[in-house]
């Protein structure tokens, strides 16, 4: 009998601090109110007084003063005195108590713990504007009770505390409004998150953890909805919360549950086997590799269905370009129907088997060599693929323009009202620009900031010297806080005011552009086009090189017939244009950014409110996918290799494509195991970069969309339909087989993990990128144990501003609501470590991914990455391996002829190899269990033993079969050409894997004979 999980209180939360904070708000609100609305004393303008804090800019000073104030009346000083004593009595313990309570709400029930830490280190520098402010009162009050005297000493000091306490005071208004909208919002909306668990046989979902179930000290009783990963520590300072208090051993002296040996634990834990994922005999993996690797795969899944190798196999694992052959296979054979409007099925779903499915010559194989262009081929398709990258760039570049514009308008308020430069004299320059000159007295608060810092450092080095003691947390957090309070400064009054100035001054100087507005615009134009030329030149141009033997690139005078041709999507020239476009995208945006905080005064009311509110409500309107070119290319993959087979009018049986608008191929169906064909399982990745999860230069794990599961050993794993019903519809259209194909072969992205290239950035800032966000399974684990608490986040229902800011930044959390999901290649691109998870004795491995020549690299670093993530052993004889080398096999004659294709033939295409995993595995059910394992790879190389046509094909085009993966436009002669390649390899896959059968069995009777013969 099933169990409901029961709810479990996150944190304990003492009851008096939640009534402290709203006491210290109510007052504070209510000081605040009186101070502003109906005040005690006569107070001056606002605008005076902060005029009078910055008085020692000027000089004389004493004039100055008695300007602001409005004369040597004693009356009028008297009334900036009553001033000063409103803000002792009312407005700065007002705002102080106002900004430590919210801070201090933030503390208590912000959900995630870095949120809550940074609240609390919130709430201590709240104290600084107080000090601050309460010094510069001081200080202002001294002089001007000494305006008959030498008052100039007074007013310096308070406007070395006003520069500490407006730039202190403004970045935490806009924290507090932050932290208080964050929580006013889930308060007041009460979130039911929740994740949905089926119904029955529970009504809440369960939730089981990775490593329990691993060591088995965690029944198996109900198979789990969510599985979570074992934990991992986010700081490198071991810290308390993630370990657990020591268990001594029970009286009786029984062995706790857990792994034969704790060293290999977190191996055990990484292979962790899913319910219904159960070992199997033979599994096959498809490589990666755009069209080029579909075009392979599916010529050596017919070969391999002919050799008896996917009617035996329990898995297949697809990777990018594979993955487009894999799903095409899936939603050929699914049963799933596709309906009318009276919810009858109009198509059969018996006509294709998986022992007919995508034959030579089939519907469905004639359907994709006619799409094999399949992100545009007719001016139609080419003129909508424009399209959709202008829209998304133009949504990318309008929100870019529009933070940088309300930035502008927030500087050009900010230094309207606090007198740090000199807008006028910029706005209306008399002749010329005049000459940059930052605010009289800021380097003394700069300076006296930094010495604090080193005093504290020297202090607390002296203290670990004679108690040798380490420093205090406390201590470190302070020094880091009064650096960040001096470079605060040093922003506002230097930075600011200079990068204002200098596009001022250049505006004014240059006459490339109009001046003002027109320029700026103009200027918008041309960065935008640069922007969408470059990213689209850095993104599909690939260059040719010539490689010598030993992989070294040759000469500009190498002879032809001893190099080999390959095509590469990457080269200096991409590098020097996408940082260009990144430079001019910083220069447009400072621009910008200078010209509003100069010229925002005179804009109408309607764009001074409009731009904000625009501001704050588009990225909460915009999905931000949406407009990137997943959806796109989703819908351009499902037209080329979602097709079944059909009924047509006429009585023929022909390839009837997927109506991809009204049935979505969602994972659980569509994707569900068919008889006589192994389960499907498509490898993606998905952007892990902190190190807590992944190691330097690998910021990616490894992520799987099936039928069954979702999710991977870092990340945790979610019951597909579970997902399905817990995610919300928009972020559910990528919960499909289509979307889980697009997915995988997200080459290129802002995320590469392994494959990380220079122009990340550029298509972040674009829109020109692949990939999605999908629901993270370690906070729908965290969502499912702990929730519904109106202090959890929901699961958002479209991914906003904040996702591609996270891609542009490049950080991304494994604790985060929502995980990009990119290409499987940017983890493994041969899908070989998943397979290893899952515990195959004999593994087919088809690589058609584009290596560089002389050795298999992607074979290489999947056997390093299978031992380190998994602690599996693959050993290949090297003589035979390195039969793949191009270049090993015997030349064919004529020598003189053939010399251009001879250096490139390999001995062989196949090489078999052995595995050895850590611990035995129950293969069959019937036959003892066993550590040891086949793999037999096959490699997309040139051997003298291939047909004439291919042969043929290869002689023509030099780069064969090495063209770019971003090349996705094949011709038919392209995927035939690969498509026979593929098949081939199959054939030569299925001939080794019987031969390694046949030598098994010979040495099994052998060994049987002899212990006969020794009876």
């Amino acid at each position: 009998m099933t169990h409901p999980q029961e709810y479990a209180p996150r944190r304990q939360i003492p009851s008096w601090a939640p009534w402290l904070c709203w006491g210290g708000l109510i007052i504070g609100i209510i000081l605040m109110l009186v101070y502003w609305l109906a005040p005690p004393l006569v107070k001056p303008d606002p605008g005076a007084e902060v005029q009078l804090q910055f008085a020692a800019g000027e000089d004389p000073i004493r004039e100055a003063v008695l300007e602001i104030i409005g004369g040597n009346g004693s009356d009028r000083a008297e009334l900036f005195k009553d001033g000063l004593l409103l803000d002792w009595q009312m407005f700065v313990p007002g705002y102080t108590l106002a900004l430590a309570a919210v801070f201090g709400f933030g503390t208590l029930f912000l959900y995630r713990s870095a949120s809550r830490t940074w609240a609390r280190r919130a709430l201590a520098i709240t104290a600084v504007p107080l000090v601050a402010d309460c010094a510069e009162n001081l200080f202002l009050y001294l002089g001007l009770e000494r305006l008959d005297g030498d008052p100039d000493w007074a007013f310096t000091w308070a406007a070395y505390c006003a520069q500490v306490k407006w730039t202190v005071v403004v970045p935490l208004v806009a924290a507090a409004l932050w932290a208080g909208t964050t929580l006013a919002f889930r308060l007041v909306l009460r979130p039911r998150a929740e994740v949905q668990g089926p119904q029955p046989p529970h009504p809440r979902a369960v939730v089981r953890s990775a490593h329990k179930l691993a060591d088995g000290s965690e029944s198996w009783w109900d198979d789990p909805d969510v599985i979570a990963p074992p934990a991992a520590p986010h700081s490198a300072t071991p810290l308390a919360d993630w370990t657990a208090p020591y268990t001594p051993p029970s009286p009786n002296g029984a062995a706790r549950p857990g792994p034969k040996d704790s060293a290999k634990a977190r191996w055990h834990t990484r292979a962790l086997q899913l319910p219904g994922r159960e070992p199997a005999e033979v599994g096959i993996c498809a490589s990666g590799g755009g069209i080029r690797s579909a075009s392979v795969v599916l010529g050596a899944l017919q070969a391999l269905r002919d050799a008896g190798v996917v009617r035996a196999a329990r898995y297949l694992v697809s990777v990018s370009g594979g993955g487009f052959t894999a799903g095409a296979f899936q939603l050929a054979l699914t049963p799933e129907q596709p309906r009318d409007k009276k919810g009858k099925p109009f198509v059969r779903a018996d006509l294709a088997t998986p022992e007919d499915v995508f034959a030579p010559g089939s519907p469905e194989e004639d359907h994709v060599r006619r799409h094999a262009k399949y992100l545009a081929d007719s001016p139609k398709e080419k003129l909508q693929a424009a399209g959709t990258v202008l829209r998304g760039m133009f949504v990318s570049l309008g929100m870019l323009a529009l933070i940088f514009t309300v930035a502008g308008m927030y500087l050009h308020a900010f230094y309207s009202f606090v007198p740090l430069t000199d807008l006028d004299s910029l706005r209306h320059p008399d002749g010329r620009v005049p000459d940059f000159r930052p605010y009289a007295h800021v380097r003394i608060p700069v300076l006296a900031l930094i010495a604090l810092a080193g005093v504290v450092t020297l202090v607390a080095s002296l203290v670990r010297a004679s108690t040798g003691k380490s420093r205090p947390a406390w201590v470190r957090s302070t020094i880091k806080t009064i650096v960040a309070l001096a470079l605060a400064v040093a922003a506002y009054t230097v930075v600011f005011p200079a990068v204002i100035w200098f596009f001022v001054w250049l505006a004014d100087t240059q006459t490339l552009l109009p001046k003002g507005g027109r320029g700026v615009s103009l200027l918008a134009v041309l960065t935008a086009a640069a922007t969408w030329l470059g990213a689209l030149y850095t993104a599909a141009h690939k260059s040719v090189k010539k490689l010598k033997p030993d992989g070294d690139t040759a000469g500009m005078f190498s002879k032809s017939g001893k190099s080999i041709t390959v095509q590469s999507s990457t080269g200096w020239v991409k590098a020097i244009v996408c940082w260009l476009v990144l430079l001019l995208l910083g220069f447009f945006g400072l621009a910008l950014l200078s010209w509003v905080a100069v010229y925002a005064g005179e804009w109408d009311w309607w764009w001074k409110w409009g731009l904000p509110v625009a501001l704050l409500v588009l990225p909460f309107l915009i999905d931000q996918t949406t407009f990137s070119l997943h959806p796109f290319y989703r819908q351009r993959l499902a037209g080329a290799f979602a097709v079944r087979r059909a009924v047509l009018k006429d009585g023929s049986v022909g390839g009837l494509p997927y109506d991809y608008n009204a049935e979505p191929t969602s994972l659980s169906t569509h994707a569900r195991k068919v008889d006589r064909f192994p389960q499907v399982i498509f490898a993606a990745s998905a952007a892990v970069s902190l190190r807590n999860r992944t190691a330097p230069g690998r910021p990616a794990v490894p992520f799987t969309f099936a039928s069954d599961y979702v999710g991977g050993p870092d990340t945790g794993w979610v019951r597909t339909s579970t997902m399905e019903a817990t995610a919300r519809p928009l972020i559910r259209r990528d919960i499909t087989v289509q979307s889980a194909v697009a997915v995988s072969g997200a080459a290129f992205a802002s995320a590469m993990g392994t494959q990380t290239m220079f122009f990340e950035r550029l298509l972040a800032l674009s829109n020109l990128r692949l990939g999605t966000w999908v629901p993270n399974p370690a906070y729908l684990a965290e969502l499912a144990k702990y929730g519904p608490d109106w202090t959890m986040p929901r699961l958002p229902r479209m991914r906003r501003l904040r996702y591609q800011l996270q891609e542009l930044v490049g950080r991304y959390s494994d604790t985060s609501p929502m995980l990009l999901c990119t290409d499987g290649g940017h983890f493994d691109n041969l899908g070989l470590v998943e397979m290893l998870r899952l515990r195959c004795r004999t593994i087919y491995v088809i690589d058609s991914s584009g290596d560089t020549p002389p050795l298999a690299t992607t074979l290489a670093q999947a056997v390093t990455l299978a031992y380190e993530d998994l602690g599996v052993v693959i050993e290949f004889p090297k003589e035979e391996v390195l039969k793949l080398v191009p270049g090993s096999a015997a030349p064919l004659k004529p020598t003189e002829g053939m010399a251009a294709l001879n250096a490139r033939f390999s001995a062989s295409c196949v090489v078999t190899g052995t595995i050895k995993y850590p611990e035995p595995v129950l293969f069959d059910p019937d036959a003892p269990p066993s550590d040891e394992g086949t793999i037999i790879f096959a490699k997309a190389n040139l051997t003298p033993d291939m047909s004439y046509e291919l042969l043929s094909y290869a002689l023509k085009e030099k780069a064969f079969p090495r063209q770019a993966t971003f090349d996705q436009w094949f011709d038919h002669a392209q995927f035939d050409a690969y498509r026979a390649l593929g098949h081939f390899l199959g054939t030569a896959a299925g001939k080794a894997g019987k031969a390694g059968k046949a030598g098994k069995a010979g040495m099994a009777g052998k060994a049987g004979a002899g212990g006969k013969h020794r009876t």
